[in-house]
C-alpha cells in the first residue's frame, strides 16, 4: 500500500503450501508453483553414513538474508507442508522423496530418535533444537493420510475422495485409522485395493487414480463393472471412479496397454534461440501460460519456436494422448544467457593508467553515517497490524528493541586530509574532521528520497563509498539505485539489490553453499570502525556465526559502476526504491 508497492520476486514456501491448500489453484497453477519451489530454493542434502544417496534432501524456508529468525530456517513443519502441497499438485515421487527425506532427517538420524521436532539439524542457524515442539505432528499426520494415502473425507458434501500418492514403483501399501481401513495391492497390470471406512455418516467413494498404462481392461467395485471418466491433470494421467456408497469396497482395475510416459521433459535453452522439442506422445495443444516460447508450432510429435524471455526457469504445458487416455505434460524449460557476460571491475587489477577523481560532494551532505539507527522513523507506516521494522529502522519482530552502535571513528582517522585511499589505489573523499560525511535517502520522511549531485567531463567507472540499511524483507529487490545521466539524456544504472549489491550497514552476511548462496562475489566493504577493506570480516566474526555477525563500528560498501566514457556526464542520482530502508552515499570518484 506504500512507496512502490512492488511485489517480492521470490515467496516463501510458506507462499506456495498455503495456497494450494487454500483449493484456489487449478491443476496448472499448483504444478508452477511447486516448480518455484524446485528452481528457487535451496535444497540442502540429506546425507549420513551408511545411507544409500537416493537424492534426499530438505529445504530452507526462504532463500533470503540477512538470517533472522522464522524467515529462512530448516524448519520440519514447513517442509513437511511443502511435500503435502507437492501431493496436492499431483507430483506424487517429488512429494514423497522430500516427506522419505524429512522422517529421514528428524526421525532416523536426528538426536531424538522417533520424534519430529520443530527444527532440522540441517538449520545453519539454530541445528537440531526445540525437541519438544509438537507444530509438525498435525501436518505430517496430514501428509501421511491425505497426500501419500490420499485419503480425502468431504462430510458436508457426502462424499469421501481417495487419491492415491505412492511413488510408481510401490505395488502394496496400508493404513488403518479411527476413520478407515485402507488396503492397495499390485499384481503384474492388476491394482486391487479394499476399503472399510467407519465414519460417523455415510459418504459416497469416488477413487481418483494415476494411470500407470495407457488402457484400461476392466474396472469392479464390489464385483460390479463400472465406468471411469478422465480427471484433468498435470504431469500424469488421472481416471475417476464414482464408486458409490457402501460398508466396504473392494476395488479391481485391469489395466492394458503400454506405460504411460508421464515424466517432465527438460529442456535448457539460451534466450532468442531457436528449440525444438521432441514428445513421445501425441499432441493435441500447447498451453505456455508463461509466454516462454515465441513463433510456437506443432508437427506430427515436436513443439519448436524460439526461447523468449529473462534467464531462469519456465514450465509449459502438452496435451498428449496415449491409448484411451489423455493429459497434460509438462515441460520445464531452462532459459539462459546467450553467453557469458562479465561486467564490473577487477579489484585486484586496478587500471594503473587512470587517473582517479574525486567529487566534491560537500553541498549534498545532509548526516553523520552513525546517527543512522539513532533516528526515530515514524513516517510513513502502515495504520494497520505488521511486522514492520520498528521505530530505530532495526530490529524485527522478536527484537522490537535491537540496536547497532555505528562508529565511523576509524574512517575518519584512516582519511589523510579529507583522502581515504583504498589497498587498490582508489581514493575517495571523506572528512577527517567531525563534519557530516553521508547523503541519506529514504522513503521514511527523515530524509530526502533522492539525491543529486552534478558531474562534468568524461569518465570510464564512477566508484561509490556507500552505506545504509536494509533487512531480510527488502531481499531480491531493488533497495535502491545509482543512476549516472549523460549530457544527451542516456543513463548508466547500477541497482542496488540485497544481498549482491546492497548489504546492511551492521553486519556481515553469512553465507555457506546451501540456505544462504549468493550468486556474486562479496562485495568489498570498509570497516568504519577500523578502516579495514575486505571483502569478509570472518576474522572478526565467528565463521559459524549466522545471527547478527555484527561488524564492530559497522562497515561501508564500496560499488563500481562502469560508464561510457565516450559520453559526456550531466549528474549522478542515488534514490530510495524499497521501504524501511536508508541508503547512503559517501563518496563518489571517477576513472577518468
Amino acid at each position: 500500500m506504500m512507496g512502490e508497492q512492488m511485489i517480492h520476486p521470490m515467496a516463501g514456501i510458506w507462499t506456495v503450501y498455503h495456497a494450494i491448500d487454500s483449493e484456489i489453484h487449478t491443476p496448472f497453477q499448483a504444478y508452477q508453483a511447486t516448480r518455484y519451489i524446485d528452481s528457487s530454493i535451496p535444497r540442502i542434502p540429506v546425507r549420513a553414513r551408511g545411507l544409500e544417496d537416493e537424492g534426499y534432501y530438505t529445504l530452507s524456508t526462504t532463500n533470503w538474508f540477512p538470517y533472522s529468525w522464522s524467515v529462512n530456517n530448516v524448519a520440519f513443519a514447513e517442509v513437511g507442508h511443502t511435500s503435502l502441497a507437492y501431493w496436492q499438485a499431483g507430483r506424487n515421487e517429488e512429494a514423497f522423496r522430500l516427506f522419505k527425506s524429512n522422517i529421514l532427517d528428524g526421525m532416523y538420524l536426528g538426536a531424538s530418535p522417533g520424534n519430529i521436532g520443530q527444527i532440522s539439524f540441517y538449520d545453519a542457524a539454530r541445528g537440531e533444537c526445540y525437541r519438544d515442539f509438537g507444530d509438525p505432528v498435525g501436518v505430517y499426520s496430514r501428509a501421511l493420510v491425505q497426500g501419500l494415502f490420499g485419503i480425502l473425507p468431504d462430510a458436508m458434501n457426502e462424499r469421501l475422495v481417495i487419491r492415491p500418492g505412492f511413488p510408481a514403483d510401490w505395488d502394496h501399501a496400508s493404513i488403518e485409522t479411527a476413520d478407515i481401513a485402507f488396503d492397495f495391492a499390485r499384481e503384474g497390470q492388476t491394482d486391487r485395493y479394499t476399503i472399510k471406512p467407519s465414519f460417523p455418516r455415510e459418504l459416497a467413494l469416488t477413487m481418483q487414480l494415476q494411470a500407470p498404462y495407457d488402457r484400461i481392461g476392466s474396472i469392479t467395485v464390489n464385483g460390479r463393472k463400472v465406468r471411469w471418466n478422465m480427471e484433468q491433470s498435470v504431469g500424469a494421467p488421472v481416471i475417476a471412479i464414482a464408486c458409490g456408497m457402501a460398508d466396504a469396497y473392494q476395488v479391481e482395475i485391469i489395466w492394458k496397454g503400454t506405460k504411460t510416459a508421464a515424466t517432465a521433459i527438460g529442456v535448457t535453452a539460451a534466450t532468442n534461440s531457436p528449440v525444438e522439442i521432441l514428445m513421445e506422445n501425441n499432441i493435441r495443444e500447447l498451453y505456455d501460460p508463461q509466454e516462454v516460447l515465441g513463433s510456437a508450432k506443432i508437427r506430427n510429435n515436436t513443439i519448436s519456436g524460439t526461447v523468449k524471455g529473462e534467464p531462469g526457469h519456465r514450465t509449459l504445458f502438452v496435451r498428449v494422448k496415449e491409448g484411451e487416455l489423455e493429459w497434460w505434460r509438462a515441460v520445464s524449460i531452462e532459459v539462459i544467457a546467450p553467453r557469458s557476460v562479465t561486467n564490473g571491475f577487477n579489484w585486484e587489477l586496478a587500471d594503473e593508467d587512470a587517473h582517479y577523481e574525486t567529487v566534491d560532494m560537500d553541498a549534498y551532505i545532509n548526516a553523520s553515517v552513525d546517527q543512522i539507527f539513532t533516528n526515530e522513523y515514524l513516517s510513513p507506516r502502515s495504520p494497520f497490524t505488521t511486522l514492520q521494522i520498528p521505530r530505530q529502522g532495526i530490529g524485527e519482530w522478536c527484537h522490537p528493541t535491537l540496536t547497532a552502535a555505528i562508529d565511523d571513528s576509524g574512517l575518519r582517522k584512516a582519511s589523510r586530509e579529507g583522502v581515504f585511499e583504498t589497498p587498490f589505489g582508489i581514493p575517495f573523499r571523506t572528512p577527517s574532521d567531525e563534519s557530516l560525511n553521508i547523503a541519506y535517502t529514504s522513503l521514511w520522511d527523515n530524509f530526502p528520497a533522492s539525491v543529486t549531485i552534478p558531474l562534468a567531463g568524461k569518465a570510464s567507472h564512477t566508484f561509490l563509498l556507500m552505506a545504509g540499511s536494509t533487512n531480510h524483507m527488502q531481499v531480491h529487490v531493488p533497495n535502491g539505485e545509482v543512476l549516472v545521466t549523460y549530457r544527451d539524456g542516456s543513463q548508466s544504472r547500477l541497482e542496488l539489490r540485497n544481498p549482491e549489491t546492497w548489504v546492511p550497514i551492521e553486519q556481515d552476511l553469512f553465507v555457506d553453499d546451501h540456505a544462504f548462496r549468493l550468486s556474486n562475489p562479496r562485495p568489498y566493504r570498509v570497516g568504519l570502525k577500523s578502516g579495514k577493506v575486505s571483502r569478509n570480516f570472518d576474522d572478526e566474526i565467528p565463521a559459524d556465526e549466522v545471527y547478527g555477525r555484527s561488524i564492530d563500528g559497522g562497515a561501508a560498501i564500496i560499488l563500481d559502476l562502469p560508464l561510457d566514457k565516450e559520453k559526456e556526464l550531466e549528474s549522478i542520482t542515488v534514490r530510495t526504491i524499497a521501504n524501511e530502508v536508508v541508503i547512503g552515499l559517501m563518496s563518489v570518484t571517477l576513472a577518468r
